[in-house]
């Protein structure tokens, strides 16, 4: 039973929110700024949004600080502005600059050792200085010691000591033991802080005996709020004897050293390339636990991991909206201690992630609406409750207990209360004999309750091997536990609402205002409002202790606005304003020529199941609008074989058991097309659907080699924007039929010539919702044509969570000769690779792991070393939690005569300075308009430079300008084509294995099996095109 041995309390586990997120990887506010018209977790712009993705324990704290109401802030976007307008200015730290201008002379043209094992990276060649000068704040605070001016009296050293525990227990039962540890007397008087896994930090040496302390501790039950831990008189009942001793574990405390944070700013303030402190990481390691104390022990707070917070439900901070479906968004922050030229900084940001909303869990299921039990019991799984007992008759429950969902009963699956029987004991008494009985006549006969609705499953809050059983009437979800799937349709729009602020809003939030502080600020204990703390102390409680104190203001940087290119079509010229322009009257700029093609329309039976309205009120039945679809397109200048008849697919209701009988319509009707000599398929659905999505491009991209493009039926036949929804089909069309839509007029600049191939590497991972074992997806793509238009690509999958490329030496080797075949035989004498989706701590595993792959592939083409190309490694970063703010209308996105704009710094704003590694070539670009929220510039970092041709204004304006050869779009994108297009690879993967990626049901059939299912590669007659668009 549930409550067997009084003791087990429960076990749990916590995107990525959306700074995160989520799936795969996660994201951050505003996405790309709307570019791909979708929202997610690996970056609010992929057309799904993955949940919260949190590791430790939330909920509760100890002996923190009390929390204080804090500033509420509106749910989701509102009227923009300048944040702080009218005040004024700060200029940007000269003494930085300075410092900067000195260092760059010394790290340009050299290297410079990166992580332990050899890998060495070119040092900043310079800083830009084309574009309109612009002054903009950032959302980084100042630290300041007691080695600086301005900083705290006391100089404190620190004291790291690392901890392990013996056996390994969960996640959550290792927070309970930290917490435990803290109460012990060594501890009694010591400042202190821990990331509850590992590390302990003090600004006290402990009272060791040498170098180590070993502990025998018994894990304490999860605590249940208002509820007082069991105790026993006399003799300790058995049950519970055996309860302890499943959770005693050795812990032991290591000393492994001392560490001053001024070595750390002698270093960043040091104007020698060469100057290192060994202890570095390490300080910077020790800084961020200390800063992440306060919310990691304050009350109702969920850590998610990652240093990403979510104040929930009781704490006065909490902000959340209602995202449907059982599930709700909440605001969270971020903060990060980063190094960078002259001092160190504080990464402030504000986060959203979708998370279960705390509701007895009947009612929490009825929301949610799943028809099927296997789909309810997958959403439940591992979610943490509270059971509450109380006796028939009594107002009151006499006894609470945490548990964790395991699932539904398995013998008889999903049996109710009074089909699942079990064996118990009842009494203490080592004779006596078990007892056969349900769970309905247990409660009643036990606890003296009787079950309301015993016609419901009962879950399993124990393991599969050894089941507790517990009615869900009884069972209440606990706060601010992250959902880790992706989330439905409507779901990620009202996400959208609530996440995507305009920039002064966020700014709010953060950093407020002296009278009325951001809840980022008053979250960390980095001030109050004067009404609270009028001698502003608040951080004698925090960071003061530890010898350092926070800037509360966001600092300001100097920024650059880079000039827009031309953009040339066939015989038009067409000069971009705020990022986009028009593409009417038009032709592109090298028509493609398509193949013989037929439209098919999709229904199914459900409900809304009809794709087209066949006699509209407004507007073009069908058949004529199919053809006024195809005079669109040749006024392009598409070349286009005649259109065959049209097909028509009447699918069952898109349920899970239809699945089987409606993927074998779907092939069956692809198998005729191919048959017919149908070179490409416009397919015409009800309504988007992931599952009709993903098998429509499985059939037409990896089966049968015919192309494809989806269609909404209600939004193609709509009269109003017709021209403009059929003007953004028909660069997807010509780019399919291997045509080139537009390009830059004259060359792109500095390094780029006709000799150089440009490439991008990204990989992305199965998210907490995937089968077991399910694969990560890699995906290489690689120009062949002049215009930087055709990027064909290859795409396999490889070990789970593995970021670093396998098999890469022969994907390389495909797009080398893929390039020969292009230009008369000849190999690219360049080779420019920008490499997505890769984090800090995984720079040098590129160089080690992945150049070598290219290095051996071009032994293989080129021969000796002397003849093989230049290259260069870009690192393009998205998931990072860099935010500009405009100071003034003036350098913001706004058209003061029409009184709109997206408030966000304008698109080609760049920032190099003031925020950056001291030895690191690397920009932060917002090439693209932010439209929605507030818009994340895209983070290049150059890991390789092996043409010395990089000088900071050609490769800035060079990727800048790239931002505008996107090819399905007429506006400059976020993150330059090469790392956009292997994305949209890896996510054109992800739905060759939908239901392996997104469908884990808990069934036996959970388990992905390389042998049945898609493992990499496309149909041949699509291999050699940009088929992914």
């Amino acid at each position: 039973m549930s409550d067997r041995g009084g003791y087990g309390r429960g076990r749990g586990r916590g995107d990525g929110g959306f700074g995160s997120q989520y799936g795969g990887r996660g994201g951050s506010p505003a996405g790309r700024g709307g570019d791909r018209g979708g929202y997610s977790g690996r970056g609010g712009d992929r057309g799904g949004f993955r949940g919260g993705r949190g590791d430790a324990s939330g909920g509760r704290g100890r002996g923190g600080p009390q929390q204080m109401p804090m500033r509420s802030a509106p749910p989701g976007a509102g009227r923009g502005g300048i944040f702080l307008e009218g005040q004024p200015v700060p200029k940007p730290d000269a003494a930085i600059t300075a410092t900067e201008d000195e260092l760059v002379k010394f790290t340009r043209d050299r290297t410079f050792p990166l992580g332990t094992e050899g890998a060495l990276i070119p040092g900043r060649r310079g800083y830009g200085t084309q574009g309109k000068p612009i002054t903009l704040r950032a959302n980084y605070f100042t630290i300041k010691t007691a080695a600086e001016p301005n900083g705290p009296q006391h100089e404190e050293v620190w004291y790291r000591y690392d901890c392990e525990v013996t056996p390994t227990p969960s996640k959550a039962k290792i927070r309970r033991l930290f917490d435990k540890i803290f109460t012990h007397p060594k501890f009694r008087g010591i400042t202190w802080a821990s990331d509850w896994a590992k590390i302990i930090v003090t600004a006290e040496p402990l009272d060791l005996d040498g170098t180590e302390w070993k502990q025998k501790v018994v894990i304490p039950p999860e605590p249940v709020p208002g509820v007082e831990p069991e105790t026993y008189q006399g003799e300790v009942p058995q049950f519970v004897q055996d309860a302890q001793n499943r959770n005693r574990v050795e812990f032991k405390i290591t000393s492994t050293g001392s560490f001053n944070v001024r070595d750390v700013i002698n270093l960043l303030q040091s104007k020698s390339p060469g100057a290192e402190y060994a202890g570095a990481s390490e300080v910077l390691q020790l800084a961020n636990i200390i800063t992440c104390k306060p919310p990691n022990t304050g009350n109702f707070i969920r850590n998610a991991g990652n240093n990403r917070f979510y104040p929930h439900k009781g704490h006065p901070g909490v902000e959340n909206y209602d995202l449907g479906n059982a599930l709700e968004a909440l605001r969270g922050y971020y903060a990060s201690v980063r190094p960078a030229v002259g001092r160190l900084l504080l990464n402030l940001n504000v986060t959203s992630g979708a998370f279960y909303k705390p509701l007895p869990l009947q009612k929490l299921l009825a929301e949610y609406g799943a028809t099927k039990r296997e789909v309810a019991e997958s959403f439940i799984r591992m979610l943490k409750v509270e059971a509450t007992y109380t006796k028939d008759g009594q107002p009151k429950p006499f006894m609470k207990k945490i548990k964790t969902i395991v699932g539904y009963s398995q013998k008889p699956r999903f049996g109710d209360a009074k089909t699942v029987k079990f064996q118990y004991k009842a009494s203490s008494s080592h004779d006596a004999q078990p007892v056969l009985t349900s769970v309905f006549d247990y409660f009643k006969a036990i606890h003296g309750i009787t079950l309301k609705f015993p016609q419901e499953p009962v879950l399993n809050v124990g393991t599969k091997a050894d089941p507790q059983y517990l009615p869900v009437e009884l069972c209440t979800v606990i706060a601010g536990q992250p959902f880790n799937r992706l989330l439905q349709g409507d779901q990620t729009s009202e996400m959208l609402k609530f996440a995507a602020r305009t920039p002064n809003l966020n700014a709010m939030s953060i950093a407020g205002t002296p009278q009325s502080p951001g809840n980022g600020l008053r979250l960390f204990r980095l001030l109050d409002p004067p009404t609270i703390d009028p001698k502003g102390k608040v951080q004698e409680s925090s960071v003061v202790p530890w010898g350092f104190q926070v800037g509360v203001d966001m600092i300001t940087v100097p920024g650059r606005v880079l000039n827009n290119p031309q953009i040339k079509y066939g015989s038009k010229s067409v000069t971009p304003r705020g990022g986009s322009w028009n593409c009417a009257d038009v032709k592109f700029a090298r028509p493609g020529r398509m193949g013989k093609w037929a439209v098919l329309v999709v229904n199914h039976n459900g409900p809304k199941g009809s794709a087209l309205n066949p006699q509209p009120r407004d507007g073009l039945a069908p058949e004529p609008l199919f053809s006024s679809l195809e005079g669109f397109l040749k006024k392009y200048g598409l070349q286009m074989a005649q259109r065959q008849n049209t097909q028509n697919l009447t699918l069952d209701p898109l349920s899970l058991q239809n699945r089987a009988t409606n993927n074998r319509q779907l092939e069956q009707i692809f198998s005729r097309a191919e048959s017919n000599g149908i070179y490409f398929l416009f397919v015409v659905i009800p309504d988007y659907d992931a599952w009709l999505y993903a098998r429509i491009k499985y059939f037409g991209d990896v089966k049968f080699g015919i192309h494809t493009i989806n269609s909404v039926g209600s939004k193609l036949q709509k009269v109003n924007g017709q021209g403009m929804y059929m003007g953004n089909l028909a660069p997807k069309f010509n780019i399919k039929s291997g045509g080139v839509n537009h390009h830059i007029e004259g060359t792109l600049g500095k390094p780029l010539d006709n000799k150089t191939m440009l490439m991008g590497i990204d990989v992305t991972h199965p998210s907490p919702g995937s089968k077991e074992g399910a694969p990560s997806i890699s995906c290489v793509v690689a120009s062949v044509d002049d215009y930087l238009t055709q990027w064909p690509g290859d795409i396999r999958t490889q070990t789970g969570r593995q970021e670093m490329v396998d098999g890469l030496e022969d994907m390389v080797i495909k797009r080398l000769e893929l390039w020969q075949k292009y230009h008369k035989n000849e190999l690219p004498a360049k080779i420019i690779l920008y490499r997505d989706g890769v984090s800090e701590g995984q720079y040098d595993q590129v160089l080690l792991r992945e150049v070598p792959s290219f290095h051996a592939a071009f032994q293989r083409k080129y021969g000796a070393e002397n003849k093989w190309p230049k290259m260069a490694v870009i690192v393009v970063g998205k998931r990072h939690h860099t935010r500009f703010f405009p100071t003034s209308r003036d350098h913001a996105d706004y058209n003061p005569q029409r009184e709109k704009g997206s408030w966000n710094p304008p698109p080609g704003t760049i920032v190099d300075r003031h925020i950056g590694n001291r030895i690191l070539g690397e920009f932060w670009l917002q090439a693209h308009q932010g439209l929605q929220g507030t818009a994340r510039p895209a983070h290049y970092v150059i890991l390789k430079d092996g043409m010395n041709e990089f000088e900071a204004d050609e490769l800035q304006k060079f990727t800048h300008n790239m931002c505008y050869l996107f090819n399905r779009a007429t506006k400059a994108v976020s993150i330059c084509p090469p790392a956009y297009y292997a994305d949209l690879l890896c996510e054109r993967g992800r739905s060759y294995l939908h239901s392996t990626l997104n469908e884990d049901h808990g069934t036996d059939s959970s388990v992905f099996d390389a042998s049945e299912e898609w493992t990499g590669g496309v149909h041949p007659r699509l291999a050699e095109s940009t088929w992914y668009i």
